[in-house]
């Protein structure tokens, strides 16, 4: 992530959706992530994580929307979230940037 985006998350219109293009490596990614004395403790939670995604699909910024309760947790979906890849959001015939939040998930197998 070389640049960031704005400094608070705003709307931006758009027609379609950026959709994530590596979902299989996003969730073996989590799994790798995962901090191993939370998952040995059977300790799980969920991080929202808002996404500033470029006009090329590229994750430029992403900072924590809500806290999972632990802040190892929540560093794992920042650095799960740097590796992500999308496809650009769009507002008619335009790509455009975009801010989205999403829900990063560590459970315990």
């Amino acid at each position: 992530m070389r640049e960031r985006g704005p400094d608070e998350p705003t709307f931006t219109p758009m027609t379609e959706r950026p959709r994530l293009r590596n979902a299989e490596e996003a969730a073996r990614l989590l799994q790798e992530l995962y901090p191993p004395l939370l998952r040995d403790a059977g300790i799980g939670g969920t991080a929202n994580i808002w996404f500033y995604i470029d006009e090329t699909g590229r994750v430029a910024d992403a900072r924590v929307n809500e806290s999972s309760g632990y802040q190892a947790l929540d560093a794992a979906a920042l650095r799960a979230a740097e590796r992500m890849e999308f496809t650009p959001a769009r507002n008619g015939d335009q790509q455009v940037p975009v801010w989205v939040a999403l829900d990063m998930t560590f459970e315990v197998d």
